[in-house]
């Protein structure tokens, strides 16, 4: 289904409230739609960091968050669209030092036009993962590994069994690298949740280095095995990509907050304090990849500060 098609059915389904406008090239600046950047690149230190757009989303916030109040809600505006739901996204990031690739997550994967739930308003592509790689003469094949912060299937969209006509994925060649406890989280019998799951997996423990510089910090409660990892960018600062121990930069202000698609509530909401105080860290940055246009950024006065070039790059 292309995005057009996806917008269509969308608005079809519900005319009168939906008007999400799926954005192809650079940041939405439209709030009654996505707000989901285009592709962007950056270097930290010794790292270049690509944030590859898979999917856009559109939440309804009193269900995401179900112990949230609509006079919470009143000071949040820059994170609402227009009609008063909450804009996130879908991607992954690449991570480049040297001669080693290595992504972070695998972004949704084919989008069929079903997979609205009852949390969501809208969601389609913006930009599918392949098309975001292309675009910067990547080759998946070529990847070394994929590090997942757990596995739900907005995570491990394009290296599922199903995501392309190769059973090996459409990273043929890469390792899984898996948070310990996160193989457990699936249910007995159920079919594998990555291509060559069972050869190409390797779990991981809290602390343990994949490659130069980058860590795995576990960061359970979302699911068992959550892990985020932080990259050491060689200059002293860092970047914790910290999958769903946050999904928006509202959580910042309310961590108390429970969320509905946490395994363990009381464990993730111990899991998100942790992650708020280390990213108060001078020189520690996030990556959130669930947060629309606002991934890259850290935390000031108990409010997520988003990236600007102006005070963060060197």
């Amino acid at each position: 289904m292309t995005t057009q098609e996806t917008h269509d059915r969308l608005n079809a389904t519900d005319s009168a409230e939906r008007d999400d406008r799926v954005r192809h090239d650079g940041p939405s600046c439209d709030d009654s739609g996505f707000r989901v950047p285009g592709l962007w690149t950056r270097t930290l230190g010794e790292l270049t960091l690509s944030y590859l757009p898979d999917a856009g989303v559109t939440m309804i916030p009193d269900r995401l968050y179900p112990s949230s109040t609509e006079e919470e809600w009143g000071e949040h505006g820059p994170h609402m669209t227009g009609a008063g739901h909450l804009s996130m996204g879908c991607g992954a990031l690449l991570v480049e030092r040297g001669d080693t690739r290595l992504l972070i997550d695998a972004g949704h994967g084919h989008i069929s036009g079903d997979e609205v739930e009852h949390f969501q308003h809208a969601f389609g592509h913006v930009r599918d993962l392949p098309a975001s790689l292309a675009a910067l003469g990547v080759d998946p094949a070529g990847l070394e590994m994929v590090a997942f912060t757990h596995f739900h299937g907005d995570h491990t969209g394009w290296a599922r069994p199903d995501a392309t006509g190769d059973s090996r994925s459409l990273f043929s060649t890469a390792r899984w690298m898996v948070g310990e406890g996160e193989l457990e989280s699936v249910a007995d019998g159920a079919a594998p949740v990555l291509a060559g799951q069972n050869e190409r997996t390797v779990v991981v423990t809290d602390g343990t280095e994949i490659a130069d510089g980058i860590r795995a910090w576990s960061l359970p409660g979302h699911t068992p095995g959550h892990t985020a990892w932080i990259l050491d960018t060689g200059d002293g600062r860092e970047v914790v990509a910290f999958g769903d121990a946050l999904h928006s930069p509202v959580q910042v202000m309310h961590p108390d907050w429970e969320v509905l698609l946490d395994a363990d509530r009381n464990e993730a909401e111990r899991s998100r304090l942790r992650l708020i105080d280390y990213l108060t860290r001078e020189g520690v940055y996030g990556f959130g990849v669930h947060f629309a246009d606002q991934q890259m950024g850290t935390v000031e006065s108990g409010r997520w500060r988003p990236w600007t070039d102006a005070i963060d790059a060197r």
